[in-house]
């Protein structure tokens, strides 16, 4: 069966919808919320096409796939290119067999795409990337902390995540992520975005990582216009330079018979740039000062870049992966399960590009608010 592959037109979300929630999953949230799809897939700023940076394969007429696409700018080492997160690839149950699948999923694997990256894939497609030649990658690591008198509230938590438990583990777990010290707040914090951000902090970062751009653009699209979430800015002074942190506050709750109830409240950090050592102190500080004000019982960070990863473990940030049940903390908290945190992705690059391996030599700063990981279920 030969397939025809388009860009859906912006009328056309009520079809994409209907096919999402036919062929993926039941109320997704961009059948529920018309405006966080739009968010995601209309961006006239980085989509030159009229419509949604969304490709329909079809059928004689009729929707047998789709495929999202999120447009961004892509930094290597201070030099720009465009670049893609694919997203939502979902294709009917009568073309899954053949090259149908293969031909949607490289509907985005165009000259003007490098790279093209798949944030969060389904373990079972990993071959899928591989016969495409990409490359799939380890699952981006992930950081824990609980607050200072916070560990028994995370240890009920994990009783609650895993009624089979014994407590001596939940607890043990919960004990090994407390925060062992508090690092002083910045004296002069603030809740912006700074204003010498593209001409003085941004070019510095560009120059020694790969990933999206960050630049004052994508943070107000990324975090100040979200449709759903609402983010909060740290940030620290340190002479000319300043740095930054954004994280949002999330209530976590269990689903009952009577409905979803509150358990209690989490942070999510997703972005941390310090202009120096020494600053990432005073932001980290900050930050904690955040939480433990907001009511937090602790937080979390994904991330793959080793010099973060490395300044947020010096400064207690554990990663999960140093406790044997590390894996097993819970990441969706709306409603709270026990499916783990590991998220695995697959990309493809030009070749000269770094990978974005090894946790001393990462040079890939990328988070879990890249693509669309970091939305509401």
């Amino acid at each position: 069966m030969s397939l025809q592959f388009r860009f859906a037109q912006i009328d056309e979300y009520p079809a994409v919808s209907a096919f999402v929630n036919e062929f993926w999953a039941q109320n997704h949230v961009y059948c529920r919320n018309r405006e966080l799809f739009e968010w995601t897939f209309r961006r006239p700023d980085e989509w030159e096409h009229e419509g949604f940076s969304l490709v329909i394969a079809e059928d004689q007429g009729r929707p047998a796939g789709i495929l999202g696409g999120i447009p961004f700018r892509f930094n290597r080492f201070g030099q720009t290119s465009r670049g893609v997160w694919i997203v939502n690839y979902v294709i009917r149950p009568d073309h899954r067999k053949g090259t149908s699948a293969l031909q949607l999923l490289s509907q985005f694997r165009r000259p003007e795409f490098d790279p093209v990256i798949a944030f969060g894939i389904n373990p079972a497609t990993k071959a899928i990337y591989q016969v495409l030649r990409g490359t799939v990658l380890d699952e981006i690591p992930r950081h824990f902390l609980v607050l200072p008198d916070a560990s028994r509230r995370m240890a009920d938590l994990l009783r609650l995540t895993y009624p089979d438990w014994q407590e001596g583990r939940a607890r043990d777990l919960a004990e090994s992520l407390v925060l062992r010290r508090r690092p002083a707040p910045a004296r002069d914090a603030a809740d912006l975005i700074p204003r010498t951000w593209d001409q003085e902090e941004w070019p510095a970062i560009a120059e020694r990582t790969i990933g999206a751009a960050r630049d004052t653009a994508y943070f107000t699209w990324r975090y100040r216009k979200h449709p759903v979430f609402e983010y909060r800015f740290v940030t620290a002074p340190e002479g000319a330079r300043s740095g930054l942190a954004v994280w949002r506050l999330e209530t976590i709750r269990r689903q009952t018979p009577e409905g979803r109830r509150d358990v209690d409240r989490i942070g999510r950090m997703v972005e941390f740039l310090p202009a120096s050592p020494a600053n990432a102190e005073a932001l980290f500080g900050t930050f904690v000062k955040d939480l433990e004000e907001s009511g937090a019982m602790g937080a979390d960070f994904y991330g793959y870049h080793s010099q973060t990863r490395c300044q947020l473990q010096e400064l207690g940030f554990s990663p999960t992966s140093q406790h044997p049940d590390g894996p097993a903390l819970p990441s969706r908290f709306q409603p709270l399960d026990g499916k783990g945190g590991g998220i695995l992705s697959a990309m493809f690059l030009r070749a000269d590009s770094p990978p974005c391996a090894g946790p001393a030599e990462c040079a890939w700063y990328w988070t879990k608010s890249d693509s669309d990981q970091d939305r509401p279920n």
